[in-house]
């Protein structure tokens, strides 16, 4: 019997939030991740960091059964694909063998990889971009789709147990991604929602919308 796929939920017409940290556009076949930091090990081995040689094929094998699960026509990386330069290696061996088209855009961590293309994507109602600067602002109809912030929920029963889990946070007019990368820690996002905003914490097996407003306000060091 083949394993069950992870879960997904529906966010936004045509819009799926995959526990894998993926953003599934569902007309355009569009699969949609961002801030991968490929290579963040290497990097820091490079700067004398001796951080133990993980990370790089867990990006991987996680990419390739996302493609193998959705299909998609595209892939759109959405910036910080590397964590510096001297990362890059395991990265592009992967481009060479990608079944699909990649778009990757610019963040502020990959701006001098030649790879990394484009500072914002357009498609139909979607505008796609890293999120570290300013952009013209968008058509009053498009949906922003940006990464850079990490967005994690944090929560403590006040007895000293702790979750913390990557987050998707939806505003109308704007999504901001969970971090790709194994190495990600998170930006605890609880105090930082507007009133509209809905906060999608992502664990392994389950998906949920968190209302915050019950919760214990996290430390902004957690």
């Amino acid at each position: 019997m083949a394993a069950p796929l992870p879960p997904r939920t529906q966010i936004a017409p045509d819009l799926w939030l995959d526990a894998r940290l993926a953003l599934w556009l569902a007309v355009p076949r569009l699969l949609v991740v961002a801030d991968l930091h490929w290579g963040y090990a290497a990097t820091h081995r490079a700067r004398g960091n001796l951080l133990p040689v993980w990370g790089d094929a867990e990006i991987a094998t996680r990419l390739d059964a996302l493609l193998a699960d959705y299909q998609p026509r595209e892939l759109l990386w959405l910036g910080d694909s590397l964590h510096a330069l001297a990362g890059r290696t395991a990265a592009e061996a992967w481009l060479r063998t990608a079944p699909v088209p990649v778009t990757i855009l610019t963040g502020n961590h990959d701006h001098r990889w030649p790879a990394a293309t484009a500072t914002s994507h357009v498609r139909d109602n979607l505008f796609f971009h890293h999120g570290d600067r300013a952009l013209p602002v968008p058509p009053t109809a498009t949906l922003e789709i940006i990464g850079h912030h990490h967005p994690a929920f944090v929560w403590r029963d006040g007895a000293g147990a702790r979750v913390k889990l990557p987050a998707l946070i939806a505003a109308p007019r704007r999504l901001i991604m969970p971090a790709f990368s194994p190495w990600a820690a998170g930006t605890a996002w609880n105090d930082q929602l507007a009133p509209d905003d809905t906060l999608w914490a992502i664990a392994p097996k389950r998906i949920f919308a968190v209302d915050v407003s019950r919760l214990q306000p996290p430390s902004r060091t957690a």
